[in-house]
C-alpha cells in the first residue's frame, strides 16, 4: 500500500509538471476578456480590487499581463468553460 501511494504521488507530480508546461506562465488581459466575455476594464478593475500589482499582474510594453494562477482564478470565476486554446 505504501509503495502504491508513493507511485501515485510521483505520477501526480509528473502530471502537474506537464500541465504547467502546457499552460502559459502569463496571460494578457485581452485574452481573458475574449475568453470570459467581460470587458478589459472589468477584468482590470477585478485585478485592482482583488490582487497585488507587480506580483499577480503587471504592465509590459503597454499591455497588462497576469500570472497563471490569477488567470485561472479569473477564468473560473467568469467562465464555466475554461478555454485555453487560442
Amino acid at each position: 500500500m505504501s509503495n502504491e501511494i508513493i507511485e501515485i504521488k510521483e505520477n501526480l507530480t509528473k502530471l502537474a509538471i506537464m500541465i504547467n508546461m502546457l499552460i502559459p506562465a502569463k496571460f494578457s488581459v485581452s485574452f481573458l476578456s475574449e475568453n470570459t466575455g467581460k470587458s478589459r476594464q472589468t477584468i482590470h478593475q477585478y485585478l485592482v480590487n482583488n490582487f497585488e500589482p507587480d506580483k499577480n499582474f503587471w504592465r509590459e510594453g503597454g499591455k497588462v499581463f497576469v500570472d497563471r494562477q490569477t488567470a485561472m482564478s479569473i477564468l473560473s470565476k467568469y467562465n464555466n468553460k475554461i478555454q485555453l486554446a487560442a
